[in-house]
């Protein structure tokens, strides 16, 4: 199935549900996520922990894990026809979405050591991916693979090609993991929290990095992580989610200057500044993400917000609702 999206946009989401049943009820992981990407934008994604963010970028891919399974909208990513293809209709198997994995999207999965086959080395499962689109021998496949792994920064990469995941340090784990996404050169980059238990100096070289090849290579990036600082420096777009919604989405300057969901506030709040002594506390957001099998009704995140209206809030959800500039926000608060 194809259709038709605007010419500056790679990739859209529409109305995305994902679900899946258990022998407790069904878990909405995803309830109804909208968003776009441009060519050659930074999208950043952020929550806490059981927010969605990372199934949202797995059905992206159709990898969710069984038995979760898509259960409505469309992924629409645009062709260089101009056209469109759902790749939520397609099927997860079929070669259609392979052609599509790994070099129209490629993923920066969140672990490395757990992504990588511990039974093949690095070089192989490297070569692998770009034989499965390129039509070109082993040895040539093998030399594109080394310039790569030259390119993101590991040294001796003749020698380190032949190395296992499980030989490398958790910062090369990450390269190769950078090397192997990229080698394709992909239109789109999902980073699902790339420098995730790294130490402060390889993140910034890592997000310094990705934002070299994006660059060099053209391509767009869907930027999943917890840290607001690396959202800010690197994104030009932020979406704010909670408990599988999207609770704002906003540009980067805006949504830090004028911040608009009550939960967005929060999330702001409790992050340290510099310049505070240590007087200065931080404000953690108050309760915890409830269980997905015992959604509140009406907003979400009623149950910790602080501008909580009683009889609205908690009975009735939220539209996503534009309040210009490109923003939106899903609060009672804008839709009074």
């Amino acid at each position: 199935m194809t259709t038709s999206i605007g010419s500056d946009c790679l990739l859209e989401v529409q109305d995305l549900h994902v679900e899946f049943p258990t022998r407790d009820g069904v878990v909405k992981a995803v309830d109804g996520v909208d968003f776009s990407i441009k060519h050659n934008q930074t999208v950043g994604v952020v929550g806490e922990s059981g927010s969605g963010k990372t199934v949202t970028a797995l059905a992206i891919l159709q990898v969710v894990s069984q038995p979760g399974k898509i259960s409505g909208g469309r992924v629409l990513l645009r062709q260089e026809s101009g056209n469109a293809v759902d790749i939520a209709s397609l099927n997860p198997r079929g070669k259609a979405i392979r052609a599509i994995r790994g070099k129209d999207i490629s993923m920066i999965f969140q672990e490395p050591m757990t992504s990588f086959s511990m039974m093949h080395t690095i070089g192989f499962q490297i070569v692998e991916a770009i034989r499965l689109h390129q039509n070109i021998g082993n040895h040539e496949a093998r030399s594109i693979a080394i310039d790569m792994l030259r390119r993101v920064g590991i040294a001796r990469p003749e020698e380190r090609v032949d190395a296992y995941a499980f030989e490398l340090s958790g910062g090369m784990r990450q390269r190769a993991m950078i090397a192997m996404a990229l080698v394709t050169h992909p239109r789109l980059l999902i980073a699902d929290e790339p420098t995730t238990a790294l130490d402060v100096t390889l993140q910034a070289q890592i997000m310094e990095l990705i934002r070299e090849l994006q660059r060099e290579l053209g391509m767009s990036v869907l930027l999943i992580t917890h840290d607001l600082g690396v959202i800010a420096e690197n994104c030009d777009e932020v979406i704010v989610m909670y408990l599988g919604e999207v609770m704002e989405r906003a540009g980067v300057q805006h949504l830090f200057a004028d911040p608009l969901h009550p939960y967005t506030r929060a999330l702001l709040r409790s992050i340290p500044r510099l310049g505070h002594g240590k007087e200065w506390e931080l404000e953690p957001i108050e309760g915890m993400v409830p269980s997905p099998y015992n959604r509140p009704t009406g907003c979400p995140f009623h149950p910790r917000c602080p501008a909580f209206i009683p009889g609205k809030c908690d009975t009735l959800r939220p539209e996503l609702v534009e309040v210009g500039d490109g923003r939106a926000v899903r609060c009672h608060l804008y839709s009074l």
